[in-house]
């Protein structure tokens, strides 16, 4: 027998409070665990930092391969992704989307990159990612009150009203004043020269308070000791049934926290400590002669505390269906005191990962993939200059009773030994020979390993003096595309995980939070935007320049299109089928960039012209419309013609019609008249006699 399926209770405070903490405590990324020490590592190698074997008196040297190789892919990933005027694309779902799809696509690309530090943002993303595995950045709505001193002197009564009278404008001092030819009077001499009736005029200093709400769209790459997410999760993305939780924990003060509106009393009972944090930041701060330490500040309202600020699924209603919600929380998994709890649409992150592996949310790094690359090139390099300096500066051995050691101490060239005895016997240098020349053939060997695992080689950004030497131009070709091709996947990787998410939340949380037109400057213009009229579910497109080789390469391909395509112009006109105008404008803009140019500088978006263009009906080829009525004109001459030749044939055959007629009516009455005669006589027939015609 089968029942109704169990409805599932409903989530109250308590229990909620008892499912975030057991999420905390159960991340990835939580307690200094395994992933969090392989992080703190990978930053070490990339900094140089020693690894702690290292003995008094011998070569202490590093090598820095994973610093190299991070750098080295940097250059090819700042070009992809921010050397263009835009990352992506919306490509609109009809023809009615096609306008707000192209302002969409510059605007958005305006909020990311001009009103936020986007290119800092942006390499701090991609490098963290290099280096840690995994990246992530928040974007978020924030609207906040800027709050501004300002002071005026000697303003008008009109100036002093219309100041006042501004939005969010308080007085602060007010302080009036009699003038009198340029000069402040006195209060006595004013009264004065009242009575007196003199000519005056009043003036005001006034010291104001501004308050403006500045809302925008922001941003911000998340230092990963700061991100946690469950462990079987796969991406960052809120359909995906292996997600479950994820939390972004920062140190934020007691005065930030307040003007948000949480309870002061819960404020001070937070912790401002939280050690696994501390161990992975203090590697990050390391080298800053300061620590990590939150809690030094000595004004209690800028005491920092830890804010858990947690996304997991929960049915609060307890109608059976989970809801996505953000929970902010103090305490982390121990105390865990809630400050808000409220339903949301989506996640606000996006994530990068430049080697993933399937089906997990954390990939590899560059540095996971050189870092035993890095600590056996360092030993080599340490044995070969170990080696270098015993060869240079050999022990000896000698006699303390024939040699004074102090003279012996010194290394100086042309110092002068003093011995008893034979110098030969008592001072007995020992020769080591350098065999650090036999080492460089196994440095070639894992110089060639790293380039191999990593792609990373001096083919990847351009080819240096002596690389390839004899070789054919396709051998350069093929061996430079090879070198640049684990770039290019992770440059593609990079677009088709976390920058077509970043793009997708950055459309939504427009259309959603901007409440009012604002005027931007777009493709060299000032135009209205208003996100509320945008279709949210446009599709992302990626545009970055992935597989297209070097600038050269770039311009003399664009080149190549761009001279086809004016041929095309000049053959069937600026809004032909095959290569309108405005993809001629999209070439000579890639054109433009390959060149790094700005290309609102030497070309302006024909897009309006097209636009209109296309709603109303082209103008009239002048030659075209001569030949037509020509045509039209002869076309008539030949029918009028005609019609002249049938009237004509037609008069003819009617005339030659009444000749016959008349002839056959005066052959019948001649002929009537002389049988007549013949029956009587020649006097004619008799009065009121009709003559008949009598057939032959």
């Amino acid at each position: 027998m089968t029942g109704s399926p169990r409805r599932p209770a409903e989530v109250d405070e308590d229990r909620l409070r008892a499912i975030v903490a057991d999420q905390i405590r159960a991340a990835l990324g939580h307690d200094a665990d395994q992933l969090s020490s392989r992080r703190a590592d990978s930053l070490e190698r990339y900094e140089g930092e020693p690894y702690g074997d290292e003995r008094p008196g011998r070569s202490q040297v590093m090598s820095r391969d994973v610093m190299e190789t991070v750098e080295a892919v940097m250059p090819s990933l700042v070009r992809a992704f921010l050397g263009t005027e835009e990352v992506v694309r919306y490509e609109p779902e009809g023809p009615e989307d096609e306008a707000y799809a192209a302002q969409a696509t510059d605007y958005v690309n305006l909020v990311l990159m001009r009103d936020n530090p986007g290119f800092r943002i942006a390499v701090d993303w991609m490098k963290s990612a290099l280096i840690s595995a995994t990246s992530v950045v928040k974007l978020w709505w924030d609207e906040t009150d800027t709050v501004r001193t300002e002071s005026y002197r000697q303003l008008g009564e009109d100036e002093l009203v219309a100041l006042v009278a501004e939005d969010g404008v308080e007085v602060v001092e007010h302080t009036p004043q009699v003038m009198v030819d340029g000069a402040a009077l006195t209060p006595d001499a004013a009264l004065a020269l009242a009575v007196l009736g003199a000519a005056t005029h009043m003036v005001h200093d006034v010291r104001i308070r501004r308050t403006r709400k500045r809302a925008r769209l922001r941003w911000e790459a998340v230092p990963p000791e700061e991100f946690l997410i469950n462990r079987r999760a796969r991406s960052l993305d809120e359909e995906d049934s292996t997600f479950t939780f994820c939390c972004h924990r920062q140190a934020r003060t007691i005065e930030e926290l307040e003007h948000e509106g949480y309870d002061a009393e819960i404020l001070s009972r937070a912790n401002d400590r939280d050690d696994d944090v501390l161990d992975e930041a203090r590697e990050r701060l390391d080298g800053l002669d300061q620590g990590v330490a939150l809690a030094t500040e000595t004004a209690p309202g800028q005491r920092r505390v830890w804010v858990y600020e947690c996304y997991l699924k929960a049915d609060m209603d307890g109608d059976g269906i989970s809801e996505l919600r953000r929970v902010t929380v103090l305490g982390g998994a121990s105390n865990t005191e809630i400050l808000d709890n409220e339903a949301i649409e989506e996640l606000p992150f996006a994530e990068l990962c430049p080697i993933r592996l399937p089906h997990r949310f954390y990939g590899w790094s560059l540095a996971d993939l050189t870092k035993d690359i890095q600590r056996l090139k360092t030993a080599l390099w340490r044995g070969m200059m170990d080696g270098l300096y015993l060869s240079l500066y050999p022990h000896k051995a000698v006699d303390e009773n024939r040699v004074d050691l102090d003279d012996l101490l010194s290394e100086d060239p042309g110092s002068i030994y003093r011995v008893n005895g034979d110098p030969a016997s008592a001072i007995v240098p020992i020769a080591t020979q350098w065999n650090g020349a036999q080492a460089f053939p196994m440095m070639e060997y894992i110089d060639r390993v790293l380039a191999s695992r990593s792609g990373v080689n001096d083919l990847a950004g351009g080819l240096d003096g002596g690389a390839l030497q004899g070789e054919t131009a396709r051998a350069v070709d093929e061996a430079a595309h090879a070198a640049r091709a684990r770039v290019e996947l992770i440059a593609r990787t990079f677009a088709e995980t976390g920058w077509t998410r970043l793009m997708r939340l950055a459309l939504k949380m427009l259309n959603r939070y901007q409440d009012r037109v604002r005027v931007a400057q777009l493709r060299g213009g000032w135009m209205p935007v208003d996100p509320r009229s945008w279709n949210t579910d446009m599709d992302v497109r990626i545009t970055v320049a992935l597989g297209v080789g070097t600038k050269a390469e770039q311009i003399q391909k664009y080149g190549f299109i761009a001279a086809k395509q004016e041929a095309v112009l000049a053959q069937m006109g600026p809004a032909n089928p095959l290569a309108p105008l405005d993809k001629y404008y999209n070439t000579l803009k890639k054109l433009a960039e390959a060149a790094d140019l700005q290309p609102s500088a030497h070309f302006d978006d024909p897009a309006a012209w097209v636009a209109s263009s296309r709603q109303a009906p082209p103008p009239p080829n002048p030659a075209l419309t001569m030949a037509e009525a020509e045509l039209a004109l002869r076309r008539e001459e030949a029918e009028l013609k005609a019609a002249t030749e049938r009237y004509k044939a037609d008069l003819d055959r009617e005339t030659d019609a009444a000749k016959l007629a008349l002839e056959a009516e005066k052959l019948a009455r001649e002929h009537g008249w002389r049988a007549a005669a013949l029956r009587h006589g020649p006097d004619g027939p008799a009065q009121g006699e009709v003559p008949q015609s009598t057939s032959s």
